[in-house]
């Protein structure tokens, strides 16, 4: 059998041998191929000089905000009311585009402007990004590497309190901001007195009469409160910034970064604590781009492909990929999620309706909602036709596992799913966190193939990815190119590297070397000789591929002595068509895991009334919410869930005991979920105390 990775070394006691991909097992990568840049700066304007006068980026422009408010029925303290509910709806226009020459023009202006409102280049000045996803952070971002100055990012969903972290222990000395976010900075700013200078994305116009001029209002208070308590900074939008920087652009640029620089600061979202800053050179960002490009390569992403760009930029899966675009030749399509489809737009398409994108990158809650999605609709068609589709999709799901030809009569069945997300799509990736097989499959049926990539901030995102080529589910993929990998035992959990189980450790050009100002943190995380100790429990398989098995610190011992995987599980239950998501938790006194779960409230509709659960004139006259502790309600999705448990395989102790169904949501605003959309299991756990000890009785 062809192996996709090969040994490259002896294996020690305890550990398997190292192993690199097999077309870099002489040398690991530390730039793509064919790139002789070692910096940044070089890089883009090597990829620049290649793809010239190609469209490199889009973007849309807000054009209002629309709510519509609407009478609904609830109960409130036992008795029925009428109360308003106020939906939210978006405007944007049409995407405008930029090439290759003229965003780097714009990016020299840029950071010439820098230079002129007064920042130090290489390496004395740090610019802070709190920004959402959109271009002009990516803009932020080069024209900082063009001064050398490191860049610091954080989530613009962070919070106050790790925000204020970030910006006091980097001692950052500028800040590039939306204007929504603008009040949030008024008490960390109070303590970060090193920031000079705010860079806001969009001018504060009084002209600006959307939202009936709120955004101008909202934005202009926000920088009145900041001035009142730090009077000596000094306010500039992205276009007063580049517009200085215009007379300058045939000048040399100040700055000049070396490999050994810091590129980064990239904060984490982390769970618990204070965030982590991954520091990342300009060596390091290098070696991140040239990974994937060894398993998503050229000939798979040709000059001119579009690529959505929404995950958050403050997250380096969508980091590296964006600027693995550049490589390509792509172009970048920057979206917002609660656009990417139709149901919160208006008078306008949907981002993914717009751009039409042939690479899509998302996380395992994206998909998961697609499909959820798909299936609502589904269920709405006759009988007849879905009968028609299911029976479609299994033959080329089957087809496809077996690699028989005929997919493009699949394709005028499936038609307008593909079209809802642009219908050009070649193929998604998925990271960040694990997706279920069943959704895997789903999506790779219906819409185009998902690939499924594995990696850390700590690595630039490199670790693994599924070849295209070398298409199959249930892995995490071949290692990527720039980096070397082996497992050690974990003993404790029952891994052992003598069964090619055990904790993945890395080494390479993406692996950070340290936490910023934490040698606590960095010593703990790395091997006397300089591995990264990753927390994941991975196993080789027969090919050569990695497969992730578990997370070390969400292993739990039960009563009987079993370890179970919560996030393994969280990933399987969440496939089920009630779940929107899940917490799984398990009391190490009990023998099974109990979930707590956010339903889909569709789809539990659907339920309630095809299984007649409750009365349907209640259903009508009351918010679903009221019946979520209902016992027979309760009942049909615990046995759901256990359906789906048992049919993708679980052992009888990873089999649910009980579920909580609760109300409301978990965003990170109200921080139930990081800005990665990972669950902040203590905040749940102390949210639904009662519930969960009632479901454990």
């Amino acid at each position: 059998m062809y192996q996709l990775t090969v040994p490259v070394g002896d294996a020690k006691q305890g550990e398997t041998a190292p192993r690199r991909r097999a077309a870099q097992k002489d040398a690991a990568l530390e730039r793509p191929i064919g790139v002789s840049a070692t910096t940044l700066p070089e890089y883009f304007e090597e990829c620049v000089r290649e793809h010239k006068d190609r469209k490199v980026m889009g973007w849309r422009d807000l054009v209002e905000i629309h709510t519509e408010s609407k009478k609904v029925k609830k109960i409130i303290d036992g008795q029925e009311q009428e109360v308003d509910k106020e939906w939210t709806f978006y405007e944007y226009s049409n995407y405008q585009y930029q090439t290759y020459n003229e965003l780097l023009t714009v990016v020299k202006q840029y950071a010439h402007g820098l230079a002129k409102i007064g920042l130090k280049p290489n390496q004395e000045d740090k610019v802070h990004i709190y920004a959402a996803t959109s271009h002009k952070w990516m803009k932020t971002f080069l024209a900082s590497s063009f001064q050398n100055m490191s860049i610091v990012t954080a989530y613009d969903t962070l919070g106050e309190q790790g925000l204020t972290h970030s910006l006091v222990s980097t001692e950052s000395n500028a800040i590039y901001t939306d204007n929504t976010l603008l009040d949030t900075l008024v008490r960390p700013l109070q303590k970060a007195k090193h920031v000079r200078y705010i860079i806001h994305a969009d001018d504060i116009d009084s002209k600006d009469k959307r939202v009936g001029g709120k955004l101008y209002n909202d934005a202009e208070a926000a920088k009145k409160k900041i001035l009142e308590v730090r009077p000596d900074i000094k306010f500039y939008s992205f276009n007063d910034v580049v517009a200085l920087g215009k007379d300058d652009v045939e000048k040399p640029i100040s700055g000049k970064a070396k490999p050994s620089d810091i590129c980064c600061i990239m904060y984490t979202s982390g769970s618990t604590g204070d965030p982590k800053g991954v520091v990342i050179t300009q060596a390091n960002i290098l070696a991140g781009i040239a990974g994937p490009s060894t398993n998503a390569g050229r000939d798979l992403v040709k000059p001119g492909d579009r690529v959505i760009a929404f995950l958050p930029l403050a997250h380096i899966f969508e980091m590296v990929f964006e600027l693995l675009c550049f490589w390509w030749g792509g172009c970048l399509g920057y979206a917002n999620v609660k656009t990417l489809t139709d149901a919160s737009c208006k008078n306008c398409n949907s981002d993914l309706t717009e751009f039409k994108p042939h690479i899509m990158v998302g996380v395992a809650t994206v998909w998961e909602s697609v499909r959820k999605g798909v299936l609502g609709k589904i269920k709405q068609l006759p009988s007849l036709v879905q009968k028609v589709f299911w029976l479609a999709y299994k033959l080329k799901s089957t087809m496809s596992q077996y690699k028989i030809p005929g997919g493009s009569v699949f394709d005028v069945i499936f038609k307008k799913v593909k079209a809802a997300t642009g219908g050009e799509l070649r193929f998604v990736l998925n990271g960040g966190s694990p997706i279920s097989k069943e959704t895997q499959v789903f999506i790779s049926t219906l819409i185009a193939p998902c690939l499924i990539g594995y990696g850390l901030t700590e690595t630039c995102a490199n670790t693994t990815i599924v070849e295209y080529d070398k298409f199959e589910y249930g892995v995490a993929g071949s290692l990527v190119g720039s980096v070397t990998c082996k497992l050690v035992d974990v003993p404790d959990a029952g891994y052992y590297a003598k069964n090619n189980q055990g904790e993945i450790l890395l080494s390479g050009g993406p692996v950070t070397s340290e936490y910023f100002k934490n040698e606590k943190e960095t010593k703990e995380a790395f091997t006397e000789d300089g591995w990264f100790k990753t927390g994941d429990i991975g196993q080789w398989t027969e090919s050569g591929s990695l497969q992730i098995i578990d997370r070390k610190k969400n292993l739990v011992k039960t009563a009987h002595g079993e370890y179970i995987a919560l996030e393994k599980l969280e990933s399987t239950y969440r496939s089920n068509s009630l779940v929107a998501n899940i917490c799984v938790y398990a009391d190490q006194s009990k023998v099974k895991p109990i979930a707590i779960i956010l339903p889909n409230e569709q789809h539990l509709k659907n339920l309630l009334q095809d299984e007649k659960l409750v009365d349907a004139d209640a259903l009508k006259s009351k918010e679903l919410s009221d019946f979520y502790t209902d016992k027979k309600v309760v009942s049909a999705v615990h046995k759901s869930l256990l359906n789906t448990g048992k049919t993708q395989g679980l052992r009888g102790i990873e089999l649910i005991e009980n579920v909580v169904i609760i109300d409301g949501e978990w965003t990170p605003q109200n921080g139930f979920v990081t800005s990665a959309q990972k669950l902040q299991r203590k905040k749940i756990l102390e949210a639904y105390k009662t519930q969960i000890e009632k479901a454990y009785k």
